[in-house]
């Protein structure tokens, strides 16, 4: 139950941020918006603005922006068929963009809370439980100083824990010793590696040590655009390779196996739960700027063809072309729930 009201919640607010953008756009370029509602469904409270009305619907799923002149004809000078294009185009756009913007957000927040891993140190974080580390007696805070004949104590942190990695990888299932400094003791342990069926590797069971540097949050503001625009050109490449390749396609998740990840994320603590929350915001934008119909990018599309042709497309053709869209979206959804469940 707890992870659910979490999902909804972080769904809630990435969808409401989402809104927020195409309203306050809106707001800022004249066209007017009859209702701001938070949640869907029956309404449970209605507050009246001078100009807008405010609502709080009964299902916490999200929430929409209803304009004056968005689904039917309109004289009203403020109504949204009645805008110039390139401003139905910005209140469209808007709603992504907030939705990077919430990411650049929640990145400064952990990078300035929790720090920048810059690399890993060859100190041991944590061992894993029944691997051949555990076995020999390695534990958590050992500094590893050589591996068979390989000297790391004086390479620069990075360097070291690659120098230990290549040669574990190397080694193979050779036996070999690995001397670790613990307080003010130097230690010798006789190790056999075991093979990672998984991921095909040998290795003996351990983590290393992140190596961190704090930022305070306006250095974060900064490297979390850079991130953030890393991360959008990452998604970019994965979703051409799922349209044109169909890589990743099993790796695409619906909504109960976000839900599943969300309850994951919330257990392991706020720092993954912030994590998971900006991939999640940059996607819902990203997707967004699909040209697909029914999404945002559909719709900048449409405005595009409107702006060439110097001529309104027909309202009847418009909303049948997002109809397909949303009929295709639900399928699509359907098919990747029922994937989900068969995983979970």
């Amino acid at each position: 139950m707890t992870t659910i009201l979490v999902a909804l919640l972080f769904f809630s607010i990435f969808i409401m941020i989402h809104e927020l953008g195409h309203f306050l756009v809106a707001k800022a370029v004249g066209i007017h918006a009859e209702e701001f509602s938070i949640g869907m469904g029956p309404r449970l409270l209605r507050i009246p603005g001078k100009k807008t009305e405010y609502s709080f619907r009964a299902l916490p799923i999200g929430g929409y922006v209803r304009f004056l002149g968005e689904d039917e004809a309109s004289n009203d000078p403020r109504a949204f068929n009645n805008a110039k294009v390139w401003k139905r185009f910005l209140v469209i756009v808007a709603g992504p963009v907030m939705n990077i913007l919430l990411a650049v957000l929640l990145l400064s927040i952990a990078l300035s809370s929790f720090g920048i891993h810059v690399s890993n140190q060859p100190v041991i974080e944590s061992v894993i439980s029944g691997y051949p580390a555990e076995q020999v007696g390695l534990q958590a805070d050992d500094r590893i100083i050589a591996v068979g004949d390989v000297n790391v104590s004086g390479l620069e942190d990075s360097m070291a824990v690659e120098r230990i990695q290549t040669f574990i990888r190397e080694n193979g299932p050779k036996p070999f010793t690995i001397t670790i400094q613990r307080s003010d003791q130097t230690l010798s342990f006789d190790v056999i590696p075991s093979l990672d069926e998984v991921n095909n590797r040998w290795q003996i069971g351990f983590y290393f040590k992140p190596n961190i540097r704090r930022v305070n949050f306006f250095q974060a503001i900064g490297i979390s655009f850079v991130e953030t625009f890393r991360i959008i050109g990452a998604m970019f490449i994965m979703l051409r390779d799922l349209i044109f390749t169909g890589k990743g396609l099993g790796d695409v998740m619906g909504p109960v196996g976000i839900v599943s990840e969300i309850g994951r994320a919330a257990k392991a603590g706020i720092q993954r739960l912030l994590e998971l929350g900006i991939i999640i915001t940059i996607n819902l934008g990203i997707m967004n700027l699909i040209p697909f119909p029914a999404l945002d990018g559909g719709r900048l599309i449409l405005l595009i063809v409107e702006g060439i042709r110097r001529k309104p497309i027909d309202r009847n053709k418009e909303g049948y072309f997002h109809l397909i869209g949303f009929v295709l979206l639900m399928i699509l959804m359907i098919i990747v729930t029922y994937k989900d469940i068969l995983r979970i």
